[in-house]
């Protein structure tokens, strides 16, 4: 193979340059015709003229999800002491002992209401979480992008995922050109924000998608696809779209087919290349932006006729 001379370098560079122009007036057009409200719990996006627009990330959750109910039981009965791990009873004496003290019918009822919501719990501590390391990651990549210093290292769990990501980021990344970049397909009704698209040091130009999460789940593969459509337009085409898991443990618990039982193995940064096709994912996000808005519309018709019977 023939090495790269001077001119091939300075080609590549002006190549990145006019590319990097090209995405971001591209994003810059898109995010003139698009407001983000952001209204207490409510996000959500619009046209200019007020017409509102689906957002990628909840059409995307559209696609079942079968360990969710058997997840949620779990948490349930984690609540009340129980351990995947024989031998651990330590939550279940606990529990036994809070049990003991329950002297009304009251207070038992208001144990049963904190078991019954404890997925939701979880969820809510795993949102927060979410949300400060997206955020420390936005300002991470910006910091990179106006060669500014970086951030310090956040504390806590999400110190060592942080780390783990800049770890692979400088051996895999040439060049990051967007981060927390507002993105909309008006025609098609649907808008989103979208992580960050950067240049590999291989030369493919990837969307890139974070996940403060335990599991990578298939509908993220909708979710980019979704993100990737609203370039086409502009004649933007991206080589691969990469997810990235950052794990908040130094352990995760993963199911063990032969012996029947969990098991704790390390938790370590996940780096994930979307494995199916771009346009079945494109077609398929496509197709989800009806039923979502008849799920919409449907919960629309209830919430009136419950106002009405007040």
């Amino acid at each position: 193979m023939a090495e790269l001379t001077i001119a091939d370098l300075n080609e590549n560079l002006v190549n990145q340059y006019l590319l990097c122009r090209q995405i971001r007036s591209a994003v810059l057009d898109m995010m003139s015709k698009v407001r983000f409200i952001d209204d207490h719990d409510e996000h959500r996006y619009e046209t200019m003229g007020g017409t509102w627009l689906q957002g990628v990330s909840t059409v995307s959750q559209i696609v079942p999800k079968e360990w969710l109910a058997p997840w949620g039981a779990k948490e349930a009965v984690k609540a009340l002491g129980y351990s995947d791990y024989e031998g651990d009873t330590e939550l279940a004496k606990e529990t036994m002992e809070k049990i003991s003290k329950i002297k009304t019918p009251e207070e038992f009822i208001k144990l049963l209401k904190e078991v019954k919501g404890a997925s939701r719990t979880k969820n809510k501590e795993a949102l927060i979480d979410g949300t400060t390391g997206h955020a420390w990651l936005e300002d991470y990549i910006k910091a990179l992008m106006r060669k500014e210093p970086a951030p310090a290292f956040p504390d806590g769990l999400l110190e060592r995922p942080t780390k783990q990501f800049v770890e692979w980021a400088g051996a895999n990344v040439s060049n990051w050109i967007l981060s927390e970049a507002k993105v909309a397909d008006i025609k098609m009704g649907y808008a989103g924000t979208l992580d960050a698209v950067a240049i590999m040091k291989d030369g493919k130009l990837a969307l890139v998608d974070f996940k403060f999460a335990s599991h990578l789940s298939e509908d993220y593969y909708l979710q980019t696809a979704g993100y990737q459509a609203t370039f086409e337009p502009y004649d933007i085409h991206f080589d691969e779209r990469i997810l990235i898991r950052l794990p908040k443990t130094l352990e995760r618990e993963e199911w063990n087919k032969e012996k029947r039982c969990y098991e704790k193995i390390p938790n370590n940064i996940e780096v994930e290349i979307v494995p199916t096709d771009y346009e079945m994912d494109k077609n398929t996000f496509y197709h989800c932006l009806p039923v979502k808005m008849w799920i919409n519309k449907v919960a629309t018709y209830k919430k009136d006729d419950n106002k009405k019977e007040e």
